[in-house]
C-alpha cells in the first residue's frame, strides 16, 4: 500500500496525492461506513493503487486536528480573511468569525485585504490595537502585492485553512498565492455591499512548502450547542479580565462590580469587542431557549 494525503473529496470520490505520485481517483472502502468513519480533506490515508489513475483507500491515519464545519483534517492555523474596505469590516462579523475559531481551538492569523484602496491604512490603524495583542495581524494586497511576503512565511511548512465572510478577497489571494489553482473569485454585490458565494467544496491546494485549504461554509458554523457560561471564553480580551471577577457564573452583563463591565467602562477593554461579546451572549441565550421550547 501507498500513503498519500486527500486534497479533495468531490461526489463520493477522494483525491489523494503522494509525494512524487500524480493524484489519484479513490473510493473508500466501506468498512468506514460500517465504523462510522468518513475520510475528509487533510486526512492522511494509505491506498492501494487500481490501475494508473485510481486507487481504494484501506486506512486514516489518527488525526491531530479536526475542523467542524466545514469538516478539514489535520489543520496547523487558520488564516482568517477580512477586507479593510469594499466591504468595510463589520465588528460583529469579524468577532464571531474569531470565536468560531476560537471554539475549534486552532491558532489564527488575521488577514485584512485590500490595503492599496483609498481609507484603509486608517482602518488598519482603528484594527491594530484591538486584535494585534491577540493574534498576528497582516494587511495585504493583491494588487500590489503589499504584505504577500510576510504571509508566505507564515504558512511556510504549515497547513494552513482559509476562512472569511464571500467577497472580502479570499479568493483573489488563494490566486495569488496558488496561480495553478482553479478558484472562482466573486464580486461585490452593489446593493447589498456583500460578496457572492464562490467556493463550493474544500479543496487542498500545494505550496512550495506547505498547503493552504479554502474552507466554504466556514461563516455558517453554529453556536446551537455551546452554552451561555462559555461564550466568554471565546473572546480572549474578554477571559483576562473575567478571570479576576469576583462573581461566580458571572455573565458580565449588569452585575454591579463585573471586573469586565469595568475594564470596558474605563477602555481596558474595546467597546466594540464587549458589544460583539455581548451580541453573540444574547444570540446563543435564544438558541438555547428554542432548544427548550
Amino acid at each position: 500500500m501507498r500513503r498519500g494525503r486527500i486534497v479533495k473529496a468531490v461526489s463520493g470520490f477522494y483525491y489523494v496525492y503522494a509525494k512524487g505520485e500524480s493524484v489519484k481517483q479513490c473510493r473508500a472502502r466501506g468498512v468506514f461506513k460500517l465504523k462510522g468513519l468518513t475520510p475528509l480533506v487533510g486526512d492522511y490515508v494509505a491506498y492501494s493503487e487500481v490501475g494508473e489513475r485510481e486507487g481504494v483507500i484501506e486506512e486514516l491515519e489518527e488525526r491531530k486536528s479536526e475542523l467542524i464545519r466545514p469538516p478539514v483534517a489535520n489543520i496547523d492555523q487558520v488564516i482568517l480573511v477580512f477586507s479593510l474596505l469594499e466591504p468595510p469590516v463589520t465588528f460583529f462579523q469579524l468577532d464571531k468569525m474569531i470565536a468560531m475559531i476560537e471554539r475549534q481551538r486552532l491558532p489564527l492569523i488575521m488577514v485584512l485585504t485590500k490595503s492599496d484602496l483609498f481609507g484603509a491604512n486608517e482602518v488598519f490603524a482603528t484594527l491594530l490595537p484591538i486584535y494585534s495583542p491577540m493574534y498576528p495581524v497582516l494587511q495585504t494586497s493583491v494588487t500590489t502585492d503589499s504584505g504577500m511576503d510576510k504571509l508566505r512565511e507564515k504558512l511556510s511548512g504549515k497547513t494552513s485553512a482559509f476562512a472569511g465572510m464571500s467577497g472580502v478577497g479570499k479568493s483573489s489571494l488563494l490566486q495569488r498565492l496558488v496561480p495553478d489553482a482553479q478558484v472562482e473569485t466573486g464580486e461585490i454585490s452593489k446593493r447589498s455591499s456583500r460578496g457572492r458565494h464562490t467556493t463550493r467544496h474544500a479543496e487542498l491546494f500545494f505550496l512550495e512548502d506547505g498547503f493552504i485549504v479554502d474552507t466554504p461554509g466556514f461563516s455558517q458554523f453554529s453556536f446551537a450547542d455551546v452554552e451561555p457560561i462559555e461564550v466568554q471564553k471565546l473572546f480572549r480580551d474578554v477571559m483576562v479580565f473575567a478571570q479576576e471577577c469576583e462573581f461566580r457564573g458571572c455573565m458580565h452583563e449588569t452585575e454591579q462590580g463585573c471586573k469586565v463591565r469595568k475594564a470596558y467602562e474605563t477602555s481596558e477593554l474595546s467597546a466594540s469587542r464587549y458589544q460583539s461579546y455581548l451580541q453573540l451572549l444574547e444570540e446563543v441565550k435564544q438558541w438555547k431557549a428554542r432548544r427548550y421550547t
